[in-house]
């Protein structure tokens, strides 16, 4: 029979699914004859053996959709990372996992908090900048099926994982609020039936010392326990002039402990306990543009500076009473920042799942409790001037509970699930902030509920196709309390103790509707295709930064996506070749973006948009010893309407914080030794685009496009109890930053939060 011709019962499709095993083969080996001559030759002979046998890839499995299946029959755009990839790649904390991720942009740094552990994160042009208690992200995080409702401590250090799923598009239906970009889901490792300890340290450049140590100490097979402690030391990367510190420093400590008890073949509780603890220098934050002609900055050279010289700005001045560009070190890492250098965070949780299961019927029940303390100190001037400087404390508790019910029906055709949730929340974030006219206090506290129901259902139609609907109701209130008030005022005629918005409680609910239908088709095992629509929607929220005073809270109404998404997974080589692609549609409506009125950064519902754009990754095993991994994206992200009241943002602004194209590609290399051990050098690559860093375009805070390259050398024993790695990051030493803030005409000031330049590391680890 010839490759074109149908086989009995076959379908056209399936010829094309036939050849793409061919098609792949011939890619890769177009690949490998590539590769430098003396590389073929160490394959020797053996190298089309090696290519010809089977050699799969390891199967991912993940919990996209509340149930374990494989990566490969979720139809949903997931990029997964096993505890071996994490390592492999060098993750060290989520902040990371936008190197490896297409069309994910991940940082710890929210520009203005002055916290080390405020993570911002966006999926798809999709996200988050500020760090406040009325701002809610844009895509979830959840630890072990708990959500972590802010940003403050969201930059987590990842410490005994099993896999992280990174979830791209709306997951409203299952997930919740607050997702309307995505989702990252992190995974705990599970506790072992056999005793088991593994310790790893680290050392590396800037002083840098790490260790971590996990232990499974089962009592007999019913009673399982696991305790990983963790703690890092670095030494920071932007120098402070002022007084010789260094900003951007690591100290951080953690803990986790597990204890599963298996009372009966149907039972299983999961009690987890977890802390953390940081106590670090500031953000490295530096001063790229000053306006000694701004409000601010003419304010202070005129009535406060005392010096005849600093009038009539703008001049070049030297004298050091004066604010103005004198104050920049022309070294973007190095600063003349003054305020207290403080970054600290106190968070701890814990957690119950209740599991039953009996046949197809499975109950579950998580419920979750979380606190955090944090504070942090922030020099926006970075001069020795008093011009803009914010210090906060913040104080976060939340309550969640989730009861599912899952089961099969229909002999096995049909899988469904349904489920309630209930979740609070209180906080307090003031904020003392010392401007060159008035020093005051802002902030307040919230106090949140929402309550949801939901269900899924999938229903395997025929043997090639399924179909899969959701819906989830979400009823919420939002509660805020201003505590705002002057405390020194230097001329502006505002006695002390002068309300910037009322004492009393502002008060918003919304209810909500999210569906979601997704039809997958799988003709073969090697091949699905899958069309989804998904709506979701973001909380709105109260503006706590206002100056000067307001009569009444300003307030700002939830945002809302309808997400259409065409995607497909290929498997091919024989199971060595994994292809994963998805390109998506999104309408964008009442869209949340952050503006400058007068010096407030506020978030209002200014605009609708569209974003469209793709992903493609490839994993591919080239030959038994060459492993082949990338991603590319592409987002385009465009307003199409602009609310009157909007300044300084037009059709034609980007997005901020979304790069256009994000790129990675690594390829590792294991070489195997006669007495089992094995060698295997890594080098791994991305890339980002240009980006500004706010909604209004200011191009001083742009971060032109960049590559970032790493490399690994891991030496691992034949018995596998013993591994070493010899790693590099920014090997180029490239110079950028992460986030950034600009108020040129009013605080006179543009400031970016550095990224860390070339270091590297060498770990240990052992198994005992």
């Amino acid at each position: 029979m010839k490759s074109g011709e149908l086989k009995p019962g076959e379908s056209l499709g399936a010829i094309g699914m036939r050849r793409i095993p061919l098609f792949a083969a011939t890619v890769a080996t177009a690949v490998a004859a590539m590769l430098p001559a003396n590389i073929a030759l160490a394959q020797g002979e053996a190298a089309a053996d090696q290519l010809a046998r089977s050699d799969a890839l390891e199967e991912i499995i993940v919990t996209a959709r509340k149930r374990a299946e494989s990566l490969q029959d979720t139809p949903i755009a997931v990029t997964a990372f096993t505890a071996e990839a994490l390592e492999a790649r060098g993750i060290g904390s989520t902040k990371d996992l936008g190197t490896f991720t297409p069309n994910l942009v991940s940082n710890n740094g929210s520009a203005v908090s002055g916290n080390n552990s405020a993570a911002s994160y966006f999926i798809r042009g999709i996200g988050q900048i500020d760090f406040l208690l009325n701002t809610d992200p844009g895509v979830g995080l959840y630890i072990d099926d708990v959500y972590m409702a802010r940003s403050m401590g969201a930059a987590i250090d990842l410490l005994d994982l099993e896999r992280i799923e990174v979830l791209r598009g709306p997951q409203g239906t299952l997930f919740g609020r607050n997702t309307i970009g995505g989702a990252i889901s992190l995974t705990s490792q599970a506790p072992a039936t056999e005793q088991r300890l593994q310790a790893e340290a680290s050392v590396g450049s800037r002083d840098l010392m790490s260790g971590r140590i996990s232990a499974d100490l089962p009592f007999g097979q019913r009673v399982l326990t696991k305790l990983a402690v963790s703690f890092k030391k670095e030494d920071g990367y932007v120098h402070r002039l002022t007084d010789n510190a260094d900003l951007g420093d690591v100290d951080a400590r953690a803990a986790r402990g597990v204890i599963r008890w298996l009372p009966t073949d149907a039972w299983q509780l999961d009690l987890v306990l977890d802390g953390s603890r940081r106590r670090e220098e500031s953000q490295p934050t530096v001063a790229v543009a000053l306006n000694g002609a701004s409000q601010f900055g003419g304010f202070y050279n005129a009535v406060l500076s005392g010096s005849p010289n600093c009038v009539p700005p703008p001049g070049s001045f030297t004298d050091p009473a004066c604010f103005n560009a004198q104050f920049l070190t022309g070294d973007r890492y190095s600063t003349y920042s003054s305020i207290a250098s403080r970054s600290d965070l106190d968070a701890w949780g814990s957690a119950l799942t209740v599991s039953w299961n009996r046949g197809s019927l499975t109950a579950k029940s998580i419920t979750a409790y979380r606190h955090t303390d944090a504070v942090g100190f922030r020099d926006g001037d970075n001069t020795p001037l008093v011009i803009h400087q914010t210090s906060d404390t913040w104080e976060h508790e939340q309550f969640s509970q989730e009861l599912q019910l899952a089961g099969k029906a229909a002999r096995g055709a049909l899988d469904w699930i349904v489920g309630l949730y209930y979740f609070k929340e209180d906080g307090v974030n003031l904020s003392q902030v010392n401007f060159a006219p008035a020093l005051f206090q802002s902030g307040g506290s919230v106090s949140n509920d929402s309550a949801a129901a939901f269900g899924q259902a999938t229903w395997r139609m025929t043997g090639h196709w399924s179909l899969t609907a959701g819906l989830r109701y979400t009823d919420e209130t939002k509660r805020f309390t201003p505590d705002q008030f002057i405390i020194t005022d230097r001329g502006l005629g505002l006695p002390p103790g002068t309300p910037l918005l009322p004492h009393v409680e502002a008060r918003t609910s919304v209810s909500e509707l999210s569906p979601m239908v997704n039809l997958a088709y799988r003709p073969s095992e090697s091949f699905m295709g899958y069309l989804t629509y998904s709506e979701g929607f973001k909380s709105g929220g109260f503006t706590q930064r206002v100056f000067p005073p307001l009569a009444q809270v300003p307030s700002f109404d939830p945002e809302f996506v309808k997400s259409y998404e065409a995607g497909a997974k290929i498997t091919g080589l024989d199971g060595r070749m994994r292809l994963n692609t998805a390109v998506f549609f999104t309408d964008y409506t009442d869209l949340q973006v952050q503006e400058l009125v007068g010096v407030a950064p506020i978030t209002q519902n200014t605009a609708a948009a569209q974003i469209s754009g793709f992903e493609v990754e490839l994993t591919a095993r080239l030959a038994s010893a060459w492993l082949f991994e990338s991603g590319v994206g592409y987002t385009k992200a465009r307003y199409m309407e602009i609310g009157p009241r909007v300044v300084g943002i037009t059709r034609d602004n980007k997005f901020a914080q979304v790069p256009e194209w994000t790129a990675n590609a690594g390829l590792a290399y294991t070489a195997a030794f006669d007495g089992g051990a094995t060698f295997i050098p890594r080098v791994d690559w991305s890339y980002r685009s240009a980006v500004f860093m706010d909604a209004i375009n200011t191009p001083e805070i742009r971060q032109p496009g960049y590559g970032l390259l790493s490399a690994s050398l891991t030496l691992e024993s034949a018995n596998q109890r013993w591994r070493a790695m010899l790693a590099g990051r920014n090997l180029t030493n490239e110079r950028y930053f992460t986030s950034g803030y600009a108020d040129l005409p009013i605080s006179g000031i543009a400031e970016v939060l550095m990224a860390r330049r070339r270091e590297w590391s060498l770990t240990l680890h052992h198994q005992f």
